[in-house]
């Protein structure tokens, strides 16, 4: 019970002083108890009691909070600043990437790199807009109770601990949210069909936008789906029903869709490498491909059978 107190409380706290804050808030809940009762064994309704003269988690939280109502809340704004960082480093990454595979056909080279910041400095507009969006939508469809009536509370209203298997690995996501972010800039630039050379032999394959196209709108549906659930689950930290089946689900239109991209032959035009290369060097590249569509959907399934794994372990 004492568990599901704090966590409810760090629910309203930032990530940054979550840990401080429930350390002091159960250090006092243990003095109430051994003030009141001694120390031994205590009864859930002494517990419960205890609770209750500690208050609302939600009056507890803003006792310590410095700026209690805000258009981003405080439950909201460590993750929210992650989430900018990572969409910022990445979408300079992509465009960065985008300016390399342009030399080779750049006439002007400081007219380039002034592009490259101009075009940098316009994503960021563009990144901050979108990221403090999605937290304002979340902040206004999961709002943190700002309005409580201290007498009528109860215990019911209080969460439960996750388990070990239930949090999810804030490592893990980062690192998948920044190659969203980045494969979002990368598959929305023009120079994805050009074929990147060296040496006068090209190494990259041409892609074909015209049967490319067609399946873009599919790759930022589920790019955009996969990232804002990504968000959801920074904001969160934990994993429940209803965010595995969304998971699953997206990793199988994910293995659908790129083994349609990876065996759709007309996508990749390997003309342009077919006169620097030969007939073996061109297999191998195909080949390649296949390996990578191998990569992907062992990983992606892999995925799947571990949340299939924790639903049998659930019940």
């Amino acid at each position: 019970m004492i568990s599901n107190y704090l966590y409810t409380i760090g629910r309203y706290l930032s990530p940054s002083q979550r840990d401080e804050v429930l350390k002091e808030v159960e250090a006092n809940l243990y003095d109430f108890l051994e003030e009141s009762y001694g120390i031994k064994e205590y009864s859930e309704d002494e517990i419960e009691r205890a609770i209750k003269s500690m208050g609302h988690p939600r009056k507890v939280a803003e006792a310590y909070m410095n700026s209690p109502r805000a258009v981003i809340g405080p439950a909201y704004i460590d993750t929210y600043w992650l989430v900018l960082k990572i969409a910022l480093i990445s979408a300079a990454i992509g465009l960065m990437i985008s300016t390399i595979l342009s030399l080779q056909e750049a006439k002007d080279g400081f007219q380039l790199y002034l592009k490259l910041i101009i075009d940098i400095f316009q994503s960021s507009f563009s990144t901050v807009g979108f990221v403090t969006i999605v937290f304002i939508l979340v902040q206004y469809y999961m709002p943190q109770d700002y309005s409580f009536k201290e007498e009528e509370w109860s215990l019911d209203i209080l969460e439960e601990v996750p388990t070990p298997n239930e949090k999810v690995k804030v490592l893990e996501l980062i690192i998948e949210t920044f190659f969203i972010f980045l494969f979002l800039i990368i598959i929305n630039n023009s120079w994805i069909a050009v074929g990147l050379s060296f040496s006068s032999t090209v190494v990259i394959p041409t892609i074909n936008m015209e049967h490319f196209s067609p399946y873009l709108i599919w790759l930022n549906l589920l790019l955009g789906s996969s990232l804002l659930l990504n968000i959801y689950l920074l904001i969160k930290r934990q994993w429940k029903a209803y965010t595995r089946i969304l998971s699953i689900l997206l990793n199988i239109v994910w293995i659908v869709l790129i083994t349609q991209l990876a065996l759709t032959p007309e996508i990749w035009d390997f003309s342009s490498i077919s006169n620097t290369l030969d007939s073996s060097a061109i297999q191998g590249v195909q080949t390649g491909v296949y390996v990578g569509l191998a990569v992907f959907v062992i990983i992606a399934a892999f995925d799947v059978f571990n949340h299939l794994k924790a639903f049998i372990k659930k019940n």
